[in-house]
């Protein structure tokens, strides 16, 4: 019995292809001949891909089985390109494309260069690809096999094989397995064949001539201006010309991951003095600057924080009251460009940006590359709906003749109270939001992250930021806190944290006399929960348990706290989760390889240990990652966990770590 690799996204393609190797050179598949792969056509590498395999083969003297198919993922490889912001498509946008990247694999594998090396099989239900396989092939007398779904294009290859070479026969395939593992491979199918360019749905279309479905897909080419679609625009301009999309990174792709690691590698060691930037000078103050170190290894050193004293807080908030009326009346369109060259210039330092997320805030590289997207995104985003909402005046109904006009202008002084968790996205958007509507900003970032927002706000002030509309005020929240909630001159604040200090803010604003009625946006906890009832497919509930439960250790507001699981499916699915809990790999955020890095200091892992250990007294504990001392002894590591509880009613507050509770 042949053994074949199936070809699944874009993003497994090099992994799949290191498998394949490791695997066909080993001791126990040499001298085999069977052991193939299958290569997806509407890859833009399809065509290098078969050249590598046919290289292996010519090294080695083992023929390879080849299955070549048009695609199974195109959807879903565009739009995650899309909210990769990367710079273009792994796949062909027009399937016309796919059509001839097809033929054009056919006629390589067919060649003489690949006779011996690999055996060809075509996996086809496309009539017209079927007829231009067998008009190569009888050219010569080289050796395929056709394939096709048990159940389709039984009569296409009943009159195909008439006209085949001698020998040639044509594979029949099915699934099997029980209805639970077949049916998403069943959907899958439906969504090829239904779409509107499969050749399965339009030839049984009674208003698709049948003389479009003859033409070779290079004259269907021909008959359009450019080979991509323009309906589909590039991942970049999915927004509009209003907006441009964050450029991200494919860790994935060895060509996008080895150049951001040789840059992020300058960072590595890079040690970061901070202080204070504020609308005037401040001075070295040694008594009040704060070492600060990596939690994934508290050996290792990032920099320093000077924070800020309660008489330069105080004093910086007189400069962003003194600034506010002239930054509110420059004109929108400058403040809009500031933000966006901000944008800019946090792409162009990403890896910078991601080291110091990871050394100073433990966060893994895919987090650091959504972090910094994010950030982006905000920029662009708040740059044009700023110039939409204060360029002109709004022009409003009159329903008595009269005139109505909305005119949208600052309100004054804003404090921003950013987390620690998500250290340069909500930091940033919090500032840019205000500044560009016309505020003032004061801002002060959690104390675990001061230094990632202080290269934040470098690159503010390069952007173009006059350094006394938006400050930084690094420090504790008794000292700087105080001074930017109790003041009437502060007109908002923007906080993300805790509800308790969300509450405090609040409670601080409205004692203040003769102040005007503040602004106060906060965004705070919560118990997130997943309902999964008996429809819902167990191998894909656990996937999107483990990402939301556990990626970023845990440590977002979206996070999964609760899991309710219908009693049908539990067994299953608990089973599911244990196995892939015991997979996860704990350790530097900085590898790619990990999956779970650290909590961001020894308070949050005492606090989470505490809960932790509770829940196993009472013999509650379902699952939990192994650690390795030897990755994790010397930084604040809590290892994913999952207990069932009886009710969400047992959590008296959100457990911020990587903590699954089970409800059945």
């Amino acid at each position: 019995v042949a053994v074949t690799i199936d070809a699944e996204e874009v993003d497994r393609l090099e992994l799949s292809l290191e498998v394949f190797r490791a695997i066909y050179q080993s001791d126990a598949v040499k001298g085999w001949g069977h052991f193939g792969l299958v290569v997806q056509a509407y890859s833009k590498r399809a065509l290098p891909v078969l050249h590598y395999i046919n290289r292996l083969a010519d090294e080695q003297g083992d023929e390879i089985p080849l299955r070549l198919v048009k695609g199974a993922y195109w959807d879903s490889e565009i739009k995650e390109s899309q909210q990769l912001g990367i710079d273009g498509y792994p796949v062909y946008t027009r399937k016309a494309c796919t059509d001839v990247a097809y033929l054009a694999c056919a006629q390589f594998l067919l060649s003489d260069d690949t006779r011996g090396r690999i055996f060809p099989q075509f996996a086809t239900h496309n009539a017209h690809t079927v007829t231009t396989i067998l008009e190569l092939a009888n050219h010569d007398s080289r050796p395929f096999e056709f394939q096709r779904l048990h159940g389709m294009g039984e009569a296409l290859y009943d009159a195909a094989l008439e006209r085949a070479p001698k020998g040639i026969y044509c594979r029949i395939y099915a699934p099997v397995g029980a209805h639970k593992d077949l049916l998403p491979y069943l959907v899958r199918r439906l969504l090829e064949n239904g779409a509107n360019s499969s050749f399965v749905h339009q030839i049984v279309d009674p208003d698709v001539p049948v003389e479009s479905l003859c033409q070779h897909p290079i004259e269907t080419l021909r008959q359009q201006k450019t080979f991509y679609n323009k309906r589909i625009p590039l991942p970049k301009d999915i927004y509009g010309p209003k907006r441009r999309n964050s450029r991200g990174v494919n860790l994935n792709i060895r060509s996008h991951y080895y150049p951001l690691m040789e840059k992020m590698a300058t960072f590595m060691d890079k040690q970061y003095p901070t202080k204070p930037l504020l609308a005037f000078d401040v001075a070295d103050d040694s008594a009040n600057t704060h070492s600060v170190t990596s939690p994934f290894d508290r050996r290792q050193t990032v920099g320093s924080v000077q924070w800020t004293s309660k008489e330069q807080a105080a004093k910086a908030l007189d400069a962003a009251w003194e600034a506010f009326p002239r930054w509110d009346t420059t004109p929108v369109a400058e403040r809009a460009a500031i933000v966006r060259r901000l944008g800019d210039l946090m792409e162009e330092h990403m890896a910078e940006l991601m080291t110091l997320c990871s050394r100073e805030g433990g966060k893994l590289l895919t987090d650091g590359v959504d972090e910094i997207k994010e950030a982006v995104d905000f920029c662009r985003y708040y740059a044009m709906r700023a110039e939409e909402s204060f360029g002109e005046p709004i022009e409003l109904p009159g329903p008595t003749g009269e005139s109505n006009r909305l005119m949208m202008g600052g309100k004054g002084v804003f404090a921003a109270i950013s987390p620690w968790n998500f250290p340069v996205a909500i930091f940033c958007g919090q500032i840019v939001a205000a500044a560009v509507a016309g505020n003032t900003v004061l801002a002060k970032p959690a104390e675990q992250t001061s230094i990632v927002a202080h290269r934040v706000i470098e690159l503010l002030y390069e952007a173009g930021m006059p350094r006394d509309v938006v400050q930084l005020l690094p420090g504790d929240g008794p000292t700087v806190g105080s001074v930017l909630t109790s003041d009437p001159r502060i007109t908002g604040v923007v906080f993300t944290g805790g509800t308790d200090t969300a509450q405090i803010i609040n409670r601080a604003l409205a004692a203040r006399d003769n102040a005007p009625l503040p602004t106060l946006i906060a965004e705070t906890g919560g118990m997130n929960a997943m309902i999964v009832d008996s429809t819902a497919l167990p191998e894909q509930v656990v996937v999107d348990v483990i990402q939301s439960a556990f990626q970023s250790a845990g440590q977002r507001c979206s996070a999964l706290r609760v899991l309710y699981l219908q009693e049908d499916v539990a067994d299953r699915v608990i089973e599911i989760l244990k196995g892939a809990m015991s997979e996860l790999r704990i350790g530097d955020p900085r590898d790619l390889g990990t999956d779970v890095g650290p909590v961001i200091d020894e308070d949050a892992r005492k606090g989470l240990m505490e809960h932790i250990e509770k829940l196993k007294g009472e013999n509650r504990l379902v699952a939990e990652t192994p650690m390795s001392a030897e990755h994790t002894q010397h930084g604040t590591f809590v290892p994913p966990v999952a207990f069932t509880i009886d009710s969400i009613d047992a959590l008296s507050r959100e457990q911020f770590g990587p903590v699954l509770h089970i409800v059945r």
